[in-house]
This record gives structure tokens, C-alpha cells and sequence, in this order.
């Protein structure tokens, strides 16, 4: 009897024993599990892409259930240009029936992110539109899915997702920017957004109207539109005043031209495009006298130790004071040796002293003149 209940003794331990055993073996199998995928999200964070990926599979050949492992491999495959791999990763883990509804949504976003980097805005869009219509309040999506929306030119609907999420002011300068993308292809939804813009008083819609309406015919009221863009913003006037003297001039509506560049100067002195496109128009009159006494009356207006306002003065007295060119191009020259600037190729910082460690990123040897 006692030899019986011995046996029993020993058999019980010998279980017990097994199913510690086991419990421990699953544990330390759980912890090696564990120790691998925080060192891949480690991998991940330092930008150790390939470090990371191989970790992630660590993990997966001993727990092929570990969905974030996927998901992260996944995303560091497009990451790494490897684009056709990682849509096959989400594509396959999306039909998993254990997701989570979070995961699901990741693995949409993650998905659709892979589509926009292999630019395939058809299969992107249904899954933005689905994420976006279940949190339209998430303005990183809503970016997305309004680019998405731009590639596709699909645009009234890239249109109705910048209303939710920029103010008017910035609306409108989106809506100026959609008319480049419309006017050639939609006029009368160039107009709609025309309009938008010209209502958020952006001067380069007056400036695009201007254009759209010279094209149709109307040289008149285009022109008066691109002179009410200048009049916004005279600093685009670089941008507006070759147009309105292209028309003007080939009209011979000099005596409207001239008058009115004298205006726009005299309300912005210091506005060298302004003076360029006066001194223009007088040089083309043959009033190389009155062109020359404007340019040097105007010079004291400008900073002189500007480069780039040296040049403008050197070109627009091409023809007028050979002695002038001359002298704004030795200047120039003068301001160029002092104003040398390198540039490191690692992080493309400039600097102005020259140093064999760049001192933005810390590299060697990577600082190269830039101008001279």
C-alpha cells in the first residue's frame, strides 16, 4: 500500500515538475519574443531599417501571429523603396480575421500609404475616403486624402476637403492654386475658383483672370485685373508687369503705360522689378535722357550691398550709361569676394566661414564654396 501510494507521490511530481518546466520554457519563449521586437522598434527609431526588418522576423518565425511585427515590416519595406513587397505584407495581414478594428484602420492607412508611394491613386482612394469618413476630423488624413484627390484630378472633391480644414484666407490661396491646374482644361471651373481667390483679394487669381481673359478676348479687362493684382502686391510684380507690357506695348498704349509705371514707382520706391519695368518703357520711347536721370535719382532708395539689387541696376542701365554698367559690375565683383558662401553636401547648411567641419551636422571635409 505504501509502495502504492508512493508511485502516486512521484508521478504527481514528476507532473508538476513538467508543468513549471513548461510554463517556464513558454515564459523565457514569451521574454526572447519580447527582448526581439523592442529592440527592432528600437532598430526602427534610430533608423536602422535593415537591423529593424531582421528583428521583426525574428519574431515572426517563432510567433507568426504577431501582427505589429508585420505591420512594421511592412512599412519599413516601402520605407526602404521596396514598395510591390510591402503592399503584398498589408495586403495579405488585412484579410487576418484576428485584427483588432485599430488594427485594421493601421493597416488601411498603412496600405494606403504603400499605394500613394507606387502612385496608385485609384487603389489609395477608396481606403483614405473609408479612414477619413470614419475620423474627419484627422487633419493628417484629410491631407492625404485631399493630395490623393489632387493626382486623381479629382478636383471639387480635393476642393470640399480643403474647406473643412483651412481657414478663407488660406482657402483662397488654395483655390488660386487649383485655377493653374483647371484653366487649361475647365474654364468655367477656372472661373469658380477664380472667383474664391479674387474674393480672399489673393493677387495672383486677379493676375490668372487677367490672363484667362486676354486669351477669351478680352485684352481690356484682363489687363485692368493684372494692374489690380500689382496694385495688391507689388512685390509680385515680377510675376505680373511682363504681361501687362507685352499687350500694352504691342496696343502702343505707351502714354497709359508710361504714367502708370511712374505711378506704381512713386507708391513703392523701393521696388527694383517697378523701376526695371519703368526704365524699360523709356528706353523703348527713346527717352534714354529721362531714363537716366530716373535711375540715378532712384539708386539712393536701394541697398547697395545687396547683390542681387547691384545686378538689377547693371542691367537696367544697360544701354543708357555705359560708365554705370561698369561701375555696378565692379561692385558686384567687390561684393562677391566679400560675401563668399559654402555649403556642406551632407545637410546643405551655408556658412560664410569656411571650416573643415561642418558645424551644423558635424561632418568632415564636406564644405564646398557655393558662390564665389
Amino acid at each position: 500500500m505504501n509502495l502504492l501510494i508512493y508511485l502516486i507521490l512521484f508521478f504527481i511530481l514528476i507532473w508538476v515538475g513538467l508543468a513549471i518546466f513548461s510554463k517556464m520554457s513558454e515564459r523565457l519563449k514569451c521574454q526572447n519574443h519580447h527582448t526581439s521586437y523592442v529592440k527592432g522598434l528600437e532598430a526602427m527609431i534610430e533608423g536602422e531599417k535593415n537591423n529593424a526588418i531582421k528583428l521583426f522576423r525574428e519574431v515572426l518565425e517563432k510567433d507568426p501571429s504577431n501582427i505589429e511585427s508585420y505591420l512594421y515590416t511592412g512599412n519599413l519595406l516601402r520605407e526602404k523603396g521596396e514598395i510591390v513587397r510591402a503592399i503584398k505584407i498589408h495586403k495579405n495581414l488585412l484579410v487576418n480575421p484576428l485584427l483588432t478594428n485599430e488594427q485594421k484602420n493601421r493597416l488601411k492607412e498603412a496600405l494606403a500609404e504603400d499605394y500613394l508611394k507606387n502612385e496608385d491613386w485609384s487603389k489609395a482612394l477608396p481606403l483614405l475616403e473609408t479612414l477619413y469618413n470614419k475620423n474627419p476630423k484627422n487633419s493628417v488624413l484629410s491631407h492625404k486624402l485631399m493630395s490623393a484627390y489632387e493626382k486623381s484630378e479629382k478636383w471639387d472633391k480635393a476642393f470640399n476637403i480643403a474647406k473643412k480644414v483651412f481657414n478663407a484666407k488660406k482657402l483662397a490661396h488654395y483655390a488660386t492654386n487649383l485655377v493653374v491646374e483647371v484653366s487649361q482644361k475647365d474654364v468655367k471651373k477656372a472661373n469658380k475658383f477664380i472667383s474664391i481667390g479674387e474674393k480672399g483679394n489673393v493677387s495672383y487669381a486677379y493676375y490668372l483672370h487677367g490672363k484667362l481673359l486676354i486669351s477669351q478676348g478680352d485684352e481690356s479687362g484682363g489687363l485692368e485685373r493684372i494692374k489690380k493684382g500689382i496694385s495688391i502686391d507689388p512685390d509680385k510684380a515680377f510675376l505680373y508687369l511682363p504681361l501687362l507690357e507685352e499687350y500694352m506695348f504691342e496696343e502702343g498704349q505707351f502714354g497709359v503705360l508710361e504714367p502708370y509705371l511712374k505711378s506704381k514707382f512713386e507708391e513703392n520706391p523701393d521696388n527694383i522689378c517697378i523701376l526695371a519695368s519703368y526704365i524699360s518703357i523709356l528706353k523703348k520711347r527713346g527717352q534714354l535722357e529721362k531714363a537716366n536721370e530716373i535711375l540715378e535719382e532712384s539708386i539712393k532708395n536701394f541697398d547697395l550691398n545687396d547683390y542681387n539689387v547691384l545686378l538689377s541696376i547693371a542691367i537696367i542701365s544697360n544701354t543708357i550709361d555705359g560708365n554705370m554698367v561698369s561701375e555696378y559690375l565692379t561692385k558686384i565683383n567687390n561684393q562677391m569676394d566679400k560675401n563668399k558662401l559654402f555649403r556642406c553636401y551632407k545637410c546643405n547648411n551655408e556658412t560664410s566661414k569656411f571650416s573643415w567641419k561642418c558645424k551644423n551636422c558635424g561632418s568632415f571635409g564636406t564644405l564646398n564654396l557655393s558662390r564665389c
